[in-house]
């Protein structure tokens, strides 16, 4: 028998059903969005997706936010999208740049997953600074030359970073709502065109002596150029550790260059022995590309007093530093030319003159003109380092080259 329902009754059934789906749509898009129940930041902010996908969202942290917020800020002023091949990303997150107790590696991927630079690609530099470094990001457009640079609280970030321990949720969407004042300063936008800096370097430093970078302004101006006229992936490495670009680093990747030409090793940690005499940042050169680090007893740094080094004569006067192979017995001597570095800078006698009067902009000003003209020769180092003396050796003589006090020059005959 088929009973009639009621027009009302019709209703009301479409009501629940109605009620029914409104909830169970509601809980499918929470669930979507927030896995276990949890507010999701992202649902707020779809930007933040590339980094959470990459992370997760249950280990979404305040430092992955600050890497975030920097890069953020910088495409908005650079006017630049995710994965633009002009832009260069350099930062000291992670290496070893700390906040109090926390470490800072995860704002790299921040970075790296908002504005999609990466090592892979060439178009991200990890500066090395001390652990107590304030956490600083910079973004460099090699089209204009504009560079954007932020420097991040350190005290806003432990705070946040402390929150994060007991709410972490909370902590992330008070942090999130934040304005970028609020967890940077500075924040800098400069024009570095080395071309221009050489060109008026007055008002550039006004702005080194104000610290517009927060005392990075050396390491941004050469790090920034030198990228942008094709930065070699292993000098890159190099200024990574040396954190600037210099001449004197320049002269250690040339002299690294000649030695795998004309003093080659199959295995230089453990086969080379180098004596640095005199040291200068050259050496950081030798420590990234052949590993002869001090700790692992691979380099040795003597220093040489300015009586030394005026006993110094003809090729001897280049001296630079003293590498053994103690596989086959056998060393060389080079030396590095550095009058032919003033001549093909074109150097002006004041700049050399005033080569390390900090107080002036000629400092900075000969530093990144060398540079710039070096690297029209990172090919061709032999235009600059020298042998100055190969010889034999033996284990006794190697140890006594290497003890103190003893002057492996002399015991070389290089000087009297």
């Amino acid at each position: 028998m088929i009973k009639r329902i009621s027009k009302s009754g019709i209703l009301v059934g479409l009501a629940i059903l109605l009620v029914l789906g409104t909830a169970l749509l509601s809980g499918c898009a929470k669930e979507a969005s927030a896995p276990s129940g949890k507010i999701s930041v992202v649902s707020d902010y779809p930007s933040l997706t590339p980094l959470v996908d990459f992370v997760g969202e249950e280990d979404l942290s305040v430092l992955n936010l600050v890497g975030f917020k920097a890069a953020d800020r910088a495409m908005k002023e650079l006017g630049f999208e995710r994965g633009d091949p002009d832009i260069l990303a350099l930062t000291d997150a992670g290496y070893i740049a700390q906040i109090g107790e926390y470490t800072s590696e995860g704002a790299l991927d921040g970075v790296i997953m908002t504005a999609a630079t990466s090592q892979g690609k060439a178009s991200l530099i990890n500066v090395h600074k001390p652990y107590n470094s304030p956490l600083w990001f910079a973004f460099f457009d090699k089209k204009s030359k504009n560079c954007v640079y932020l420097e991040a609280k350190s005290d806003v970030l432990k705070t946040y970073l402390d929150r994060e321990k007991t709410g972490r949720d909370a902590a992330l969407t008070a942090f999130m709502k934040l304005k970028d004042g609020e967890i940077f300063s500075p924040i800098a936008k400069e024009n570095i065109d080395a071309a221009k800096l050489l060109n008026n370097p007055e008002p550039w430093q006004e702005k080194m002596v104000a610290r517009v970078f927060g005392g990075n302004e050396f390491s941004l101006i050469t790090l920034c150029n030198l990228w942008a006229m094709g930065l070699p992936n292993d000098f890159m490495k190099v200024a990574e550790l040396h954190d600037h670009i210099c001449p004197g680093l320049t002269s250690g990747y040339m002299i690294t260059k000649y030695i795998k030409e004309n003093f080659p090793s199959a295995n230089p940690r453990n086969e080379y022995t180098v004596i640095a005499i005199p040291p200068w940042c050259k050496d950081d050169a030798m420590i990234q590309i052949f590993e002869t680090n001090v700790g692992h007893k691979a380099m040795y740094v003597k220093h040489l007093t300015k009586e030394q080094q005026k006993a110094l004569s003809g090729e001897a006067k280049k001296v630079a530093n003293i590498f053994i192979n103690k596989a086959t017995n056998k060393g060389i001597v080079v030396g590095f030319d550095w009058p032919k570095v003033y001549e093909v800078a074109e150097m002006p006698d004041e700049a050399i003159a005033k080569f390390r009067d900090f107080t002036t902009y000629w400092w900075w000003w000969g530093r990144l003109k060398e540079d710039i003209a070096l690297m029209g020769y990172l090919d061709k180092p032999e235009d600059f380092v020298c042998t100055i003396k190969e010889f034999d050796t033996t284990p006794e003589q190697i140890e006594k080259l290497t003890t103190a006090g003893v002057n492996p020059l002399v015991e070389l005959g290089i000087m009297p």
